[in-house]
Protein backbone atom coordinates (compact mmCIF):
# COMPACT_ATOMS: atom_id res chain seq x y z
CA UNK A 1 0.00 0.00 0.00
CA UNK A 2 1.29 3.44 -0.80
CA UNK A 3 2.11 6.19 1.17
CA UNK A 4 -1.23 8.21 -0.02
CA UNK A 5 -3.22 5.23 0.62
CA UNK A 6 -2.13 4.74 4.24
CA UNK A 7 -2.83 8.08 4.89
CA UNK A 8 -6.23 8.05 3.21
CA UNK A 9 -7.31 5.12 5.10
CA UNK A 10 -5.93 6.66 8.37
CA UNK A 11 -8.14 9.40 7.88
CA UNK A 12 -11.26 7.63 7.21
CA UNK A 13 -10.41 5.61 10.70
CA UNK A 14 -10.01 8.91 12.48
CA UNK A 15 -13.14 10.06 11.04
CA UNK A 16 -15.04 6.99 12.31
CA UNK A 17 -13.13 7.14 15.51
CA UNK A 18 -14.09 10.36 16.39
CA UNK A 19 -17.45 10.78 16.40
CA UNK A 20 -18.08 10.67 12.43
CA UNK A 21 -21.58 9.04 12.20
CA UNK A 22 -23.02 11.53 8.92
CA UNK A 23 -24.15 14.26 10.95
CA UNK A 24 -22.09 16.98 9.71
CA UNK A 25 -22.11 17.72 5.83
CA UNK A 26 -18.34 18.55 5.76
CA UNK A 27 -17.54 15.32 7.39
CA UNK A 28 -19.67 13.37 4.86
CA UNK A 29 -18.30 14.83 2.41
CA UNK A 30 -14.57 14.17 2.80
CA UNK A 31 -15.52 10.56 4.12
CA UNK A 32 -16.88 9.65 0.41
CA UNK A 33 -14.24 11.15 -0.87
CA UNK A 34 -11.82 9.19 0.94
CA UNK A 35 -13.63 5.90 0.49
CA UNK A 36 -13.98 6.71 -3.41
CA UNK A 37 -9.82 7.05 -3.01
CA UNK A 38 -8.98 3.99 -1.79
CA UNK A 39 -11.85 2.12 -3.89
CA UNK A 40 -9.95 2.88 -6.91
CA UNK A 41 -7.34 0.51 -7.59
CA UNK A 42 -3.61 0.96 -7.02
CA UNK A 43 -1.72 1.79 -10.09
CA UNK A 44 1.98 0.20 -10.42
CA UNK A 45 4.65 1.85 -12.50
CA UNK A 46 4.78 0.52 -15.81
CA UNK A 47 7.82 -0.38 -17.57
CA UNK A 48 7.00 2.38 -19.68
CA UNK A 49 7.48 4.99 -16.83
CA UNK A 50 10.88 3.13 -16.26
CA UNK A 51 12.02 3.29 -19.84
CA UNK A 52 11.63 7.14 -19.58
CA UNK A 53 12.88 7.53 -16.35
CA UNK A 54 16.12 5.92 -17.51
CA UNK A 55 15.86 7.81 -20.78
CA UNK A 56 15.51 11.11 -18.86
CA UNK A 57 18.33 10.59 -16.18
CA UNK A 58 20.61 9.69 -19.38
CA UNK A 59 20.04 12.90 -20.88
CA UNK A 60 20.75 14.77 -18.43
CA UNK A 61 17.80 15.22 -16.04
CA UNK A 62 17.56 14.88 -12.30
CA UNK A 63 16.31 11.73 -11.18
CA UNK A 64 13.56 12.94 -9.06
CA UNK A 65 12.94 15.18 -11.86
CA UNK A 66 12.55 12.46 -14.42
CA UNK A 67 10.39 10.80 -12.14
CA UNK A 68 8.02 13.81 -11.58
CA UNK A 69 7.98 14.19 -15.40
CA UNK A 70 7.00 10.64 -16.04
CA UNK A 71 4.53 10.34 -13.72
CA UNK A 72 2.59 13.68 -15.47
CA UNK A 73 2.60 11.90 -18.74
CA UNK A 74 1.51 9.06 -17.42
CA UNK A 75 -1.37 10.60 -15.88
CA UNK A 76 -2.21 12.65 -18.65
CA UNK A 77 -2.40 9.87 -21.22
CA UNK A 78 -3.46 6.13 -19.69
CA UNK A 79 -2.77 3.27 -22.07
CA UNK A 80 -5.35 2.39 -23.78
CA UNK A 81 -4.56 -1.09 -24.61
CA UNK A 82 -4.47 -2.37 -28.12
CA UNK A 83 -8.13 -2.15 -30.47
CA UNK A 84 -9.17 -5.81 -32.26
CA UNK A 85 -8.12 -4.01 -35.60
CA UNK A 86 -4.24 -4.02 -34.51
CA UNK A 87 -4.19 -7.25 -32.85
CA UNK A 88 -2.09 -9.48 -35.07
Amino acid sequence: MTDLRQAAQQALEALHEFGYHGSSPRWERTANALKAALAQPEQEPSQWRDMIVVTLVREGINKHKARELADHFAAQRPWQGLTEECKP
